[in-house]
């Protein structure tokens, strides 16, 4: 199975506009992170834990397609 946590993900600087990457586990540890362009320092918030949910609630949803398709299999 794969790990969601490291997939990379696209955000918008707040300050300048600069198009930047994080992965999910930078947001769901709420990491702080550095613009590329301006430099200002940006601190990542999941305050409903949404990042958390989401990867949760996929990779169930991707076990229970596997489930599915071993049943199919057979």
């Amino acid at each position: 199975m794969f790990n969601l946590n490291y997939l990379w993900i696209d955000f918008n600087c707040p300050k300048c506009s600069y198009n930047d990457t994080v992965q999910f586990i930078d947001a769901k540890t709420e990491r702080t992170v550095y613009c590329h362009n301006c430099k200002t320092s940006i601190k990542l918030n999941d305050s409903d834990a949404s990042v958390h949910h989401g990867i949760q609630k996929i990779n169930n949803s991707v076990k229970q397609l596997e489930n599915l398709l071993k049943k199919f299999g057979k």
